[in-house]
Formats: C-alpha cells, structure tokens, sequence
C-alpha cells in the first residue's frame, strides 16, 4: 500500500517532532547545570571584586578616596570606620545615630549634587605608620585641595580628623 501525500507529511512531521522532542529534553535536563554553572561564575566574581576592594581599602590611596567620598556624600559606616580623632581632641559625646543624622543633613546637597562633585587623588607619601594624601575636591562651590593625614589602624588606615581637614571636607 502507498501512503498518500498527506500521510507522508503527517509521518515526516511526527519524525522531525520526536527529534525535537530528544533534543528539547537535553536541554531541559541541562537548564538547571547552567544556571548552577552562572550563579557558580557570579559568586566568584563578586569575591573577587569584594577582595579587591578590601585590599585596596588596606591602603593610604584607597583609604583616602573612600573616606572623602563618605565624608563628602554621608555613608555613616565608612566616615565612622575610617575615621580617627586627632591626638589631644575633644571625645565626641554624641551617639552614632546622632553624629550619622548630622553627617547626612550635612551632606544633603552633595548628595542632590553628585553629578557635579569629583575627588581626585593627587598624590599619597607613606612613611612607616603614618601617611599623608593630597585630595582635589571639586564642588559647584569650586575646588579645594586638601591634605588627609592618615594613620595605620589595625590592617588597615584610617583619616585623622584635623581642622584643616575638617574645614575643606566638612567633618561631622
């Protein structure tokens, strides 16, 4: 018996959906191994990049980038961790929530402002514990370059907070 025409095509579609179907099931059964694969590759990457910028923060130059930028646009955390009070100064009685509200409504304008404010490293001269960086800040008030003296804390480095510092920067 000879198949017509259209059971010829009927037959040829229900072979090209059966291969299809093989196929489909192959990836069906490796979806889940590539997004494990992805999710794996993600992990690793943001390690790497929280590595590096823990590294970075271990020195004078990234410590001085980090505590400006919070200094100028209010990240409480990094002011607080980065921060240190000159020898011989006056403790700080204010709790932290109250020195991060001050801090906040102090930065407020840079905050609305952020597209016109830049911090550039000039320069960053390490002698022993002790470290000095020279930043350049432009604001739409204008520029204003300032020298940080930093310290060894612990692992890391941390802003002594000075007057002149705290003048150009506008400590809380």
């Amino acid at each position: 018996m000879t198949e017509t025409r259209e059971q010829r095509t009927e037959r040829l579609y229900a072979e090209a959906e059966r291969s299809l179907d093989v196929v489909k099931a192959r990836r069906v059964r490796r979806g889940p191994e590539t997004l494990i694969a992805v999710l794996v590759l993600l992990s690793l990457a943001v390690g790497v990049v929280a590595a590096v910028d823990l590294r970075r923060l271990m020195t004078p130059r990234g410590t001085a980038l980090a505590w400006t930028g919070a200094a100028v646009f209010g990240d409480c955390t990094a002011y607080d961790r980065l921060s240190v009070p000159a020898s011989g100064a006056a403790a700080d009685r204010r709790s932290q929530a109250q020195r991060c509200l001050a801090l906040r409504r102090a930065t407020q304008d840079a905050r609305d402002e952020s597209g016109r404010v830049g911090i550039d490293l000039l320069q960053v001269q390490q002698d022993g514990r002790d470290a000095r960086a020279v930043v350049r800040l432009s604001r739409p008030q204008g520029v204003a370059v300032v020298q940080l003296d930093l310290v060894r804390d612990g692992a890391g480095w941390a802003v002594v907070l000075t007057d002149a510092t705290c003048r150009v920067v506008g400590c809380v």
